[in-house]
């Protein structure tokens, strides 16, 4: 980013030796008195698929001033900018690209990572790779969906479980965790769901997370230069 050129220099100690490096802790007072100070700071939310030179060209005419919002929001530099609705899919769908079964039945001493199992309606052939007990899930590294309401049998053995899948669906829309009234909700996954309970999807834990990094303060326009200003002079004092 360019706002590393406005930061000193400093040398540093790597395991191959020193060297001269961007000083990254030095931090100007100036922008944590902005940050509390609601004469220079407006709130901002940030529109899907906005990029930080965009929302610092539509205010302040430069899309170089990028900077500031990382500076300004703690969270954006620990997190990095909020992904578009469609860059939020992907990751999503990257990161749990399995298929999750849910069994309401206790799967304690049986369904093991490794296991290779067989829908007997579906057909479908998949390797256990995780178990959430908590949640009834198993989730399936297969060549096909399994199906609500079929049977599992072991391919090994060839042993049919007693028990029917509950649910079936692709890991990116299986629940991660249920709320009540707003608050996460540890269920039973063997008894019947209260109805005010509520699934939260992968996906929709996802979003979540990201919309809560779009709402930010960023600098008046009217008040950046002078901010600016501060803080390159702040930074090489």
């Amino acid at each position: 980013m360019s706002y590393f050129k406005n930061f000193p220099n400093t040398l540093y100690t790597f395991s191959s030796g020193d060297a001269i490096t961007t000083n990254l802790a030095a931090y100007a007072e100036i922008l944590d008195q902005v940050r509390i100070s609601s004469t220079f700071y407006q709130d901002y939310h940030i529109m899907n698929g906005e990029r930080p030179d965009h929302v610092a060209f539509k205010f302040y005419n430069d899309p170089q001033l990028h900077w500031v919002f990382f500076l300004m929001n703690p969270v954006l530099r620990e997190n990095g900018w909020p992904m578009s609705s469609e860059e939020i899919l992907s990751k999503v769908k990257k990161d749990h690209p399995n298929h999750t079964i849910t069994i309401n039945e206790d799967i304690t001493t049986i369904l093991h990572v490794g296991q290779v199992i067989q829908g007997y309606s579906s057909e479908s052939t998949g390797t256990i790779v995780h178990r959430n007990l908590d949640l009834g899930q198993i989730t399936v590294r297969t060549d096909g969906p399994f199906q609500q309401g079929e049977l599992i049998k072991d391919v090994e053995t060839g042993d049919v479980y007693t028990f029917t899948v509950a649910a079936a669906t692709g890991e990116h829309l299986a629940a991660h965790h249920y709320e009540l009234n707003g608050e996460w909700f540890d269920i039973n996954p063997y008894a019947t769901l209260p109805p005010t309970v509520v699934k939260v999807t992968n996906l929709e834990y996802y979003i979540s997370e990201n919309n809560k990094m779009k709402q930010i303060r960023i600098i008046k326009p009217s008040s950046i230069n002078t901010v600016v200003s501060a803080f390159k002079k702040a930074m090489n004092s």
